[in-house]
């Protein structure tokens, strides 16, 4: 708005009348109040409508909901995700009960004054590894942390291989590296990743798939149906709650009916992508969530396994549910990700790095006005709680619920600025990987397909020509993985990138 009066003003100076002049003056007037308005935190006469009008009293609960209305409105889609969010950063009781993915229901926002509790319900989640083990033995679901990799790792320093935190990832899925303060520093910030699910995928997949051999032949089955009935299964009226012995992947939707157990419903399949970085001399600690994670490094030909400690600076939260069987996805980010000269480096096919680094790339989509209200809402209550909470630095991107083919919808093209930095992901709104901007289908609900874009576009390609029911996790592209991405960037050690394994795997 304060460029077009800019402009529209240096338009009415050119000319001599003094009508135009005093108009002109107007235009300047305008200007500075808006650039003050701007400055201060206020919004227009339009937006002020729009964005203080709005609730975002949210609740803070130690379990995230488990749905909400299949017609929700933007604002009903920031709440929820902001209640997800709220709940999965609530204290784990893990250490008192050995029970992963459950809160401490004697912890409370308003009883702690630390900056964050010493271990969070998300990050006792199922590493990808513990859910697609090489080794082909599932565990139960609370058994402590264990990773299984195709190739033999050794331990560096004394290094534990037991923490919740197992940065496995050094690139966005083959497309590009990411780093931090490059102009500074290069390529020495990288930033590593990890994936997680919930109790309720895990068990489903342990309950009924635990194999890669039976896996496949229930990937394999969804997408033979989805393609010859528009649906998982002959008849099929929904996503959730599919009978067992159709064989196909349907994960359990949120407020769905557990088979068995009068009055329960599932919370819902979710699963939780997390972004991290070393933090250098020019951060301050304070203000990021920080952890002790495993991390890899290759010596000799060998991989080594060793503790580092990293900050968290992205995080994905999605989520199955009952009115959304194609997921809820929401984003969240360390505010100063824009601030932190981060660059990228494109990859080749077969996982070399190409070209410069591309630094301090543009944000493709701006983060909507309502997004950033609620975050400075949410904020509020957190402080009013801890004022030392760390989630005070970290703001929603935006939210994704039903889908559609309107590119101008709300969070259309949903990107998290250091987990999708590239165009291939940042701009995603194609029918594969390897075809990523063609505005051609890639997401199937209620037998109608949709070109979506962003997050959810990109992971209905896992659906329409994977059969994994919208994840990633449960394909066959380099999965079980045989060994973890290591700290620094090395050629990949197959033949094809990831990203490649994904375009063929993906091209139909």
């Amino acid at each position: 708005m304060v460029d077009s009066n800019q402009s529209t003003a240096m338009r009415l100076m050119s000319t001599t009348s003094m009508k135009r002049i005093k108009y002109a003056l107007y235009g300047i007037l305008a200007c500075i109040v808006i650039y003050l308005m701007a400055c201060t935190g206020a919004q227009s006469p339009e937006e002020e409508e729009e964005v203080t009008t709005l609730d975002f009293e949210v609740n803070f609960n130690p379990f995230p909901p488990k749905d909400l209305s299949a017609n929700a409105s933007d604002t009903d889609l920031v709440k929820f995700a902001w209640e997800e969010f709220l709940a999965l950063n609530w204290k784990s009781s893990y250490t008192e009960n050995s029970k992963r993915d459950y809160p401490d229901l004697n912890w409370r926002w308003n009883s702690d004054s630390s900056a964050y509790p010493d271990l969070l319900v998300w990050e006792t989640y199922a590493h990808r590894t513990e859910l697609r083990p090489y080794d082909d033995q599932m565990l139960p679901f609370d058994a402590p942390p264990h990773y299984s990799f195709g190739e033999t790792l050794y331990p560096a320093n004394g290094a534990s291989f037991t923490l919740f935190n197992n940065l496995d990832e050094n690139n966005e899925i083959g497309s590009c590296d990411v780093y931090g303060h490059v102009s500074e520093y290069d390529k020495d910030d990288m930033v590593l990743y990890q994936a997680k699910v919930n109790r309720d995928e895990y068990e489903y997949i342990y309950n009924n798939y635990n194999t890669k051999a039976k896996l496949l032949s229930a990937t394999s089955n969804t997408l033979s149906n989805i393609d010859a009935y528009n649906a998982y299964y002959p008849g099929a009226g929904s996503t959730c709650n599919c009978p067992v012995d159709s064989n196909v992947i349907c994960l359990p939707c949120g407020d769905s009916p557990i088979p068995g157990k009068s009055g329960e419903t599932y919370q819902g399949a979710m699963e939780i992508k997390t972004a991290w970085r070393i933090l250098v001399p020019e951060d301050d600690p304070s203000k990021y969530l920080t952890r002790e994670v495993i991390v890899y490094e290759k010596s000799n030909d060998s991989i080594y396994y060793d503790n580092k400690v990293l900050a968290l600076i992205g995080i994905h939260i999605i989520h199955k549910t009952t009115n959304y069987p194609d997921y809820v996805f929401a984003t969240w980010e360390h505010k100063s990700v824009q601030d932190n000269d981060m660059g990228y480096v494109l990859l080749d096919a077969s996982g070399n790095e190409t070209g410069p680094i591309h630094a301090n790339y543009p944000r493709l989509h701006p983060i909507p006005p309502l997004v950033e209200e609620s975050t400075r809402q949410v904020h509020q209550q957190i402080a009013a709680m801890n004022p030392n909470s760390i989630w005070l630095n970290y703001r929603l991107v935006g939210v994704q619920g039903a889908p559609t083919n309107d590119t101008s919808s709300f969070s259309f093209f949903l990107a998290n600025y250091v987990i999708e930095s590239d165009t291939t992901l940042a701009d995603f709104h194609g029918s594969s990987i390897g075809n990523p901007h063609d505005g051609q289908p890639n997401i199937l609900l209620n037998g109608t397909r949709y070109s979506m874009g962003g997050c959810k576009g990109c992971h209905g390609v896992a659906q329409l020509t994977l059969g994994t029911d919208m994840s990633f996790l449960l394909d066959t592209v380099g999965k079980p993985v045989v060994a973890p991405d290591v700290l620094e960037h090395t050629p990949s050690a197959v033949t094809l990138s990831k990203l490649e394994r994904y375009k063929q795997a993906t091209a139909r």
